[in-house]
């Protein structure tokens, strides 16, 4: 079956809001990776409209789908798709779910959004079932484009210090705030979901669209190395250890 087949669940809106549905050939990589659950259930945590949460579940053949959102109209059409919706706050929320529920979370551009990025990381271990996988999307903050563009005194675009205007950005940026208060670099994001329990499987580099040539061709010759990329793919799995001497163990390593 072709990786393309359930592309139709994306519409317009879906596109506008998800740089990681505007890259699927690498969310397909990871996807790959996990194969068809046998009717599994799946939580997003940040699902958006639900077009990539459909995606993922099709791709999957999750059989029952939630979505977490805290946008009430974003909800509603995620809703009329099929999926079973909650509206929460992932900063601080404890989701509505019983350990070891769910074979796979998700969350593609979610984390931008928050303050810190603890409660969404644990919480997704609880409700995570033993060797259950977790799918991590997000800007990376120390991209070849970042990079460049600190060191002429630019303030990175995917970190906003207002919320009404979004001063010291490259001119050529598009305008408009995006809502992003928070990124990571790839080493401290793997250090992060370590931390909570998760063991990585695979990171992907992940270069959404955009309009000049030069970007994608940097894009295309940066792309086997993730730590450098525009966004990044992580892929986790649930380990079997305890928590607390998971973290015992990853301490005593560091």
């Amino acid at each position: 079956m072709s990786d393309n087949t359930y592309a139709s669940e994306l519409t317009p809106e879906d596109l506008a809001i998800s740089a990681t549905a505007q890259d699927l050939p690498s969310l397909n990589k990871i996807l790959r990776l996990i194969g068809n659950t046998n009717h599994g259930k799946m939580i997003d945590l940040g699902c958006g409209y639900g077009g990539l949460t459909r995606y993922i579940a099709q791709y999957l053949g999750m059989r029952d789908v939630h979505g977490v959102e805290i946008n009430r109209a974003r909800l509603l059409k995620a809703q009329s798709k099929g999926i079973k919706v909650h509206e929460l706050d992932l900063n601080g929320a404890r989701l509505p779910f019983a350990a070891n529920h769910f074979d796979l979370v998700t969350s593609c551009g979610a984390l931008e959004h928050l303050t810190y990025f603890d409660n969404i990381l644990s919480e997704s271990f609880r409700i995570l079932s033993k060797g259950g996988h977790i799918i991590i999307a997000m800007p990376n903050l120390a991209s070849y484009v970042d990079r460049i563009l600190l060191a002429l005194g630019y303030q990175p675009r995917g970190i906003e210090i207002s919320r009404k205007i979004t001063p010291g950005v490259f001119p050529l940026y598009r305008s408009g705030l995006l809502g992003h208060i928070h990124s990571g670099t790839l080493r401290a994001m793997k250090q992060l979901i370590q931390y909570y329990g998760f063991q990585i499987v695979k990171v992907e580099a992940s270069s959404p669209y955009v309009q000049y040539k030069l970007v994608r061709i940097a894009d295309t010759i940066l792309s086997p190395w993730p730590g450098l990329s525009r966004r990044f793919i992580i892929l986790g799995r649930k380990l079997w250890l305890k928590l607390k001497q998971v973290r015992k163990n990853q301490v005593s390593a560091w």
